[in-house]
């Protein structure tokens, strides 16, 4: 529903879509709170749960509809990967090829919503918007393609999750966390790799 609500709100009002996601991120945060301690005085650690994460309060069920969404987000992905590129590279001219971008910017913000929605269980909250930003940042330093970019953000953010919550459990961290510090260091080696690359392609230029 926040989801529909920032894309209309970016559609037919004069607010900025970022705009309209920080009142709504942090509006939701400050309602989640206000009823969980209305709700009950025990309660701090559920909360910091969906802020930080917890592999403690994920059951079977949960890995069930986490395992069933992500199916259903990939396969809507895979399915509309050529009109999402087109709105993503540049919307007005997706609008004028005839790309149905307000229908399509919805399902890809109702898609961004549910992926927050069943990561904060591990992740957390506050910590699922880098996980969604790092790999992409670092898939962007070593591709140069939509495709290659969307394959190893994919991948880093894949073994990064995997790595963190293995070594949350023999270490006794928070899995969320950890998680985010493995792509952020991801995130720096690819930035090595890409300088040492041009590196070596400037070389190549002048011999």
């Amino acid at each position: 529903i926040g989801a529909v609500v920032v894309e209309l709100i970016r559609f037919y009002g004069k607010t900025s879509g970022d705009v309209a996601l920080a009142v709504l991120f942090y509006g939701g945060i400050a309602g989640g709170v206000m009823l969980i301690g209305l709700s009950s005085k025990k309660s701090n650690v559920n909360l910091l749960s969906y802020l930080f994460g917890s592999l403690t309060t994920v059951s079977k069920f949960d890995i069930v509809i986490i395992l069933s969404l992500a199916v259903v987000i990939l396969t809507i992905t895979l399915a509309l990967k050529k009109p999402f590129f087109a709105l993503c590279h540049d919307s007005e001219f997706a609008q004028v090829s005839g790309v149905p971008v307000r229908a399509l910017s919805m399902v890809l913000a109702v898609m961004t919503a549910v992926t927050v929605t069943i990561s904060m269980r591990v992740v957390g909250l506050l910590l699922v918007s880098a996980l969604m930003i790092i790999p992409v940042a670092s898939a962007q330093q070593l591709s140069t393609s939509f495709s290659g970019t969307r394959a190893k953000a994919s991948t880093i953010g894949a073994v990064g999750a995997l790595t963190g919550v293995i070594l949350s459990f023999y270490f006794d961290l928070a899995p969320g966390a950890l998680i985010v510090l493995l792509v952020i260091a991801f995130f720096l080696i690819s930035i090595l790799i890409s300088a040492l690359n041009r590196k070596r392609k400037f070389s190549r230029q002048i011999s």
